[in-house]
């Protein structure tokens, strides 16, 4: 199979079993397909599979950590975990005080609650994602050459620090997102799918329908990744996000 010298470097960089589906012959549900395969066959052989895309940044990122020897994946894996509730709530905070400020930053307390409440909105306006995002590639309907890697661990969580991402702007740091990818596998069994440089998508079982685990889960969204609701909301709510919960079995985080 031919495909490119982009992939090839990304490859060689993350050095595990490997297969490449391109535009050429495969689609998205194919991929899927073969993913799902991959996650139950993992489960008897000791890895986890996990979707990258032939991404120039990703490989250029991953190239630069390998060169300045700025990165180690043992290190990452050996720290003593932190607290993910922790994190995601001290993120939140942050971005709910830049939220207001942007606004007006001699607001009063009653005008800081009427605007935290418009930023939550209704449960309402949620599109269902039942088909990982990252992969198509909307210029020809097709899809973007993908590499599937089968991962030598046996948890979901630990796939972050084979493919470091992240530790850019708003994108958490790589140790801080294995830590809520952890967190989020051991809540609701979700389990980290797809990677480029600015993506991750999780895969679960079922989506997550209890209300008040749904509303916690849509403020951890927001905080672990702002677009989700600056950019990929149509009305601009927390509660778009809550509803698409409540009927996905895919999430998707973009970092613009």
């Amino acid at each position: 199979m031919s495909y490119s010298s982009t992939t090839q470097e990304i490859i060689d960089r993350v050095k595990c079993p490997y297969r490449v589906f391109t535009d050429e012959d495969s689609t998205v549900q194919e991929v899927m397909d073969e993913y799902n395969k991959a996650l139950a066959r993992g489960k008897e052989e000791g890895f986890v599979p996990a979707l990258v895309i032939s991404d120039d940044t990703l490989a250029e990122w991953l190239e630069i950590l390998e060169d300045e020897d700025s990165y180690s994946k043992d290190e990452v894996l050996s720290k003593n975990r932190g607290d993910a509730k922790e994190i995601l709530e001290h993120r939140f905070k942050e971005y709910i005080e830049d939220y207001v400020d942007d606004i007006n930053e001699d607001i009063t307390p009653e005008e800081d609650d009427m605007l935290l409440s418009e930023l939550m909105g209704e449960k309402t306006g949620g599109d269902t994602l039942s088909q990982f995002l990252s992969i198509s590639d909307y210029n020809s309907d097709g899809i973007e050459e993908t590499i599937l890697f089968e991962i030598p661990t046996k948890n979901p969580w630990e796939l972050i620090a084979w493919i470091p991402m992240g530790g850019w702007n708003e994108c958490p740091e790589v140790s801080e997102m294995m830590e809520v990818c952890r967190y989020w596998y051991e809540q609701y069994g979700a389990v980290p799918a797809v990677f480029s440089h600015d993506t991750l998508e999780f895969m679960l079982e079922k989506p997550v329908t209890d209300e008040e685990e749904v509303w916690k889960l849509a403020k951890e969204h927001y905080a672990f990744c702002p677009d989700c609701v600056d950019q990929s909301t149509a009305n601009g709510t927390i509660g778009e996000v809550a509803d698409r919960i409540s009927k996905s079995d895919i999430w998707f985080f973009w970092w613009d």
